[in-house]
């Protein structure tokens, strides 16, 4: 490898070397790591070893326009910026409006977030650029409806387990609280019947049934309960949503 010093910590790079060595016999391969344990700083350092090597474009796609600007800024600090024109960040819904008219060939895609890759959006890009190197980068590899990603990715790289990363002391403690099988608002979730192409719920319906006050009260005395003055996480359905609760 050429940047053996890219300020990786040891499983990155690790993970590094795995992924370069995979893609000497596939075409197209997943990435699993924990969220929190550093999957874009990755992702830039592979991007920046793979440009020492080629001079062709490298695609970054996104699921959410959100996640572009945050890419952006990652890639930067490795000494890409979007300015150079080597490296674009692009959100999925702009490629499926605009992919048509690019005139470059990318000889890297790279999917963030690549559970949401079953989405017919993202099989295009499959059709479109045969001949490019596809990295797929997620926390998880698996979707609601049960199918995998082996028509799209031919290998998949998995790195520790969470456990590993708490013990080694990269990720912190937690407890996780959920909702009762049998509550409320579990029968209002079965409720929902829409399905997204990856198999997961749809946000509008979701946030219908859900963004509620009775739902989010309900909410305000879990985290009074099991979380209060502790630091935690919320899981939101939206922006609208999340601003609601908070």
């Amino acid at each position: 490898m050429y940047y053996t010093t890219d300020n990786l910590r040891d499983y990155q790079q690790e993970m590094k070397l795995r992924l370069f060595k995979e893609w000497e016999f596939h075409q197209s391969v997943m990435v699993q790591m924990p969220t929190g344990t550093g999957k874009t700083h990755l992702l830039a350092a592979i991007v920046r070893e793979f440009l020492h090597g080629s001079h062709a474009p490298v695609w970054i796609v996104a699921h959410r326009r959100e996640l572009v600007d945050q890419i952006e800024e990652t890639v930067s600090r490795y000494g890409m910026r979007k300015e150079d024109g080597r490296v674009r960040v692009l959100s999925i819904q702009w490629l499926s409006r605009n992919g048509q008219t690019m005139d470059e060939t990318p000889a890297l895609i790279v999917i963030d977030e690549a559970h949401h890759a079953l989405a017919e959006t993202y099989r295009a890009l499959w059709k479109r650029y045969p001949e490019a190197r596809k990295l797929g980068m997620t926390a998880t590899p698996c979707r609601l409806n049960g199918k995998g990603f082996t028509d799209l990715f031919e290998s998949l790289i998995t790195s520790w387990g969470v456990e590993a990363f708490i013990g080694r002391g990269y990720l912190s403690s937690f407890d996780y609280v959920s909702i009762r099988a049998n509550s409320r608002e579990q029968h209002l979730i079965d409720s929902l019947k829409k399905r997204g192409a990856d198999g997961d719920y749809q946000i509008k319906e979701m946030n219908a049934v859900l963004n509620r006050e009775t739902s989010i009260g309900r909410l305000y005395e879990s985290v009074e309960r099991y979380a209060h003055g502790k630091k935690g996480i919320v899981y939101a359905i939206s922006i609208a949503h999340a601003r609601r609760i908070a």
